[in-house]
């Protein structure tokens, strides 16, 4: 249909189907289309719409080698053991070929450690050709310098930079190298006198949970624009340290009540995210509560996807293998993903194992789970994250515990009732 909106083309919604006729009639009302009774100057190659043979992908998450410095305790893809390639910069050329291919526009790069690529400007310079642009780059800042970011300016590239920060005095230890902190530190100071945008994550455990307050206010101090903290997960090399290390849920869940008091007595200093407890902008008094979604609807209205996240990005690992997310590499599931390098992504995101995944609905989980299907919390819930709910067989129709906990030990009324005492103090 939108193919024949090109200002040429005489359309008679007359002769046109009711259903057809309905939508061109609410495009023409929201103003997406515009009535012309002579035809227009004909459309230039980028102003025309394009088929692609591919399901919408807002966003593919890549990690471009499976390589790294570090020796993360809690590497989702075991970078420091050295399970994952890194693979040619040939094959990578194929990579970006392919997702230009689906229409694909935006791209994050990760790995392992994406500047350890010698030919890490070929890539850069292959992604800027077909106009795609790299939105977030996530790197342990070891090896970040002027050059890395003359490279992307001379490519027309102004990504973000998300650097893991997990605690004051704390980071050397979760990043299993000496000098990590001092490395981030310079790295967040030359981001921020070069005019790039930088976020931060913070992996939260035993050892850094009561520097928490004191890791806002630095970072805001350094210009870091959001923070985004969360417990690990248990998959990856986590597993080896999580008995001794790992907080319980009832710990975190009270280290976050804490944390949101203290930011609004601070002043909102950045952009906050408390593992789905808590979001909040910098400066701001309206919050959200990401884990309590709301659907209205009723059970007869669960056919739909439950993962949203998964429905409009892909992750493509250092393998070339195609996944929902970085989550999944690292898995059971990890080899029956199929490969980018031997079949079209085009394809793959339309038929196969992945979109079977990509595809798995709600009432896929509540046919499987009564304690889901007569949950209270169903309605806010909305199952959770399927990663999280997965068992060591690779059956992730299961609950989510971290969403399950929220809901039912936690709760959404507690979380703002603290934040509103908080605002109400602090803020008025």
């Amino acid at each position: 249909m939108l193919l024949d909106c090109d200002g040429q083309t005489d359309i008679d919604l007359d002769k046109s189907s009711k259903k057809m006729k309905e939508i061109f009639e609410e495009f023409l009302e929201q103003g997406i289309l515009e009535a012309s009774s002579s035809p227009l100057p004909a459309l230039q190659s980028w102003q025309r719409y394009i088929i692609y043979p591919s399901r919408y992908i807002r966003n593919v998450h890549w990690s471009i080698t499976g390589k790294c410095n570090f020796r993360c305790r809690h590497c989702l893809v075991s970078a420091p053991e050295a399970k994952h390639p890194q693979l040619p910069l040939e094959d990578c050329l194929h990579i970006i070929d392919e997702i230009a291919s689906c229409g694909i526009r935006l791209v994050d790069i990760t790995g392992g450690e994406p500047l350890l690529r010698k030919d890490f400007d070929q890539i850069v310079k292959a992604l800027s050709k077909y106009g795609i642009d790299i939105g977030v780059i996530f790197t342990n800042a070891s090896l970040l310098n002027e050059n890395i970011l003359q490279i992307l300016r001379d490519n027309h590239q102004h990504p973000n930079f998300q650097l893991s920060f997990d605690g004051l005095g704390h980071h050397d230890w979760l990043r299993g190298v000496k000098g990590a902190e001092k490395d981030a530190d310079r790295a967040f100071r030359l981001l921020q006198k070069e005019g790039f945008r930088t976020i931060a994550a913070m992996c939260i455990h035993k050892e850094n949970k009561d520097s928490l307050r004191e890791t806002i206010r630095y970072l805001a101090g350094l210009g870091v624009l959001s923070l985004r903290v969360n417990a690990p997960q248990s998959l990856g090399l986590w597993k080896q340290y999580e008995d001794k290390y790992a907080l319980s849920k009832e710990e975190t869940a009270e280290i976050y009540k804490e944390c949101i008091t203290h930011y609004f007595e601070d002043g909102m200093p950045l952009e906050l995210e408390l593992d789905g407890y808590f979001q909040c902008k910098k400066g701001e008094t309206d919050y959200t509560i990401p884990l309590a979604r709301h659907f209205s609807k009723g059970p007869e209205n669960y056919d739909f996807p439950y993962c949203e996240a998964v429905r409009y990005n892909a992750y493509i690992g250092p393998d070339g293998k195609l996944a929902p997310c970085m989550g999944f590499s690292d898995t059971v599931l990890k080899d029956r993903f199929p490969s980018v390098l031997k079949e079209h992504l085009g394809q793959l995101s339309l038929n196969g194992y992945y979109n079977d995944l990509v595809n798995t609905k709600l009432s896929d989980l509540l046919n499987k789970n009564e304690e889901c299907r007569t949950c209270l919390h169903l309605n806010s819930c909305l199952g959770g994250c399927m990663l999280e709910g997965m068992d060591d067989e690779g059956d992730f129709l299961h609950p989510d515990p971290h969403s399950c906990f929220f809901h039912k030990h936690v709760g959404e009324e507690a979380i703002r009732k603290i934040a509103d005492e908080a605002i109400e103090k602090y803020c008025k």
